[in-house]
């Protein structure tokens, strides 16, 4: 009984403050209704979705074939540069809303739900934010995205195990090229006896050309039986064309 009492003294706080600073849709800026969270009705139905859900030999295992010992991989939304829907991101990483990341989080998870992804998963690894990037920002969006996750499927957030020993500079104006180089060696392993056989899931808000994902992963490849899967909020430039391609394959 004093549970219920305190949820609901707590869900009464929680809808008296949206009405002093309310919820903003990330995508139309509209104020939300009260049960709506972090995106409206209209603007959720109208998300360039991936619709890959998790299926396997998709565009984006394909893409770390050779490279790593890839076992799954799925992105929830395509990125497109100067939509509407690119509003998330920026809303996620520059706008001070770690909640966005929880809210797409649980949505990342619930698009799997009915599919076998998470089953033999043991931990989620959220890609490690430089010390001083994320005393900035004051969140790692990716953790925050992990944590949406965890709270669907109950699978564990580890953000101890590999760290980002190097501050690199930010991928956003860099070639392909540059961006490979730029990440080459900035993650470090820190408790690699956990994780040994187990099954981990990267994750990142946007997978661009791979090449964080791709350093982050190859450093957890000198741990011995590892298995590595990669889940992103967004799936970026021309790799979300490639499936139409190779649907009669």
């Amino acid at each position: 009984m004093m549970l219920k009492t305190l949820h609901t003294l707590w869900q009464y706080l929680k809808d008296a403050s949206s009405l002093i600073v309310p919820q903003r849709c990330a995508v139309c800026r509209r104020r939300l209704r009260l049960e709506e969270k972090g995106i409206c009705i209209s603007c959720y139905a109208d998300l360039p979705f991936t619709n890959i859900k998790g299926k396997r030999g998709n565009k984006i295992e394909r893409l770390f074939w050779g490279k790593f010992p890839i076992e799954r991989a799925n992105a929830f939304i395509k990125y497109l540069p100067k939509s509407e829907s690119s509003h998330i991101f920026h809303e996620l990483k520059y706008g001070n809303r770690p909640n966005i990341g929880r809210i797409f989080g649980r949505m990342m998870a619930r698009d799997l739900e009915s599919t076998d992804f998470f089953d033999t998963v043991d931990y989620l690894i959220p890609i490690p934010l430089a010390k001083d990037r994320q005393l900035k920002r004051g969140y790692n969006q990716s953790e925050c995205l992990a944590q949406g996750i965890q709270e669907i499927t109950g699978i564990p957030v580890d953000t101890t195990s590999v760290i980002r020993s190097i501050s690199n500079e930010s991928q956003t104006k860099f070639s392909a090229e540059e961006r490979k180089k730029n990440v080459e060696g900035i993650f470090t392993l820190t408790s690699p006896n956990s994780l040994v056989n187990k099954h981990v899931i990267i994750i990142d808000d946007i997978l661009t050309t791979g090449s964080t994902i791709l350093s982050c992963a190859q450093t957890l490849t000198d741990i011995e039986g590892i298995k590595i899967s990669i889940l992103t909020l967004g799936l970026a430039g021309a790799h979300y064309h490639i499936e139409r391609k190779s649907e009669d394959d």
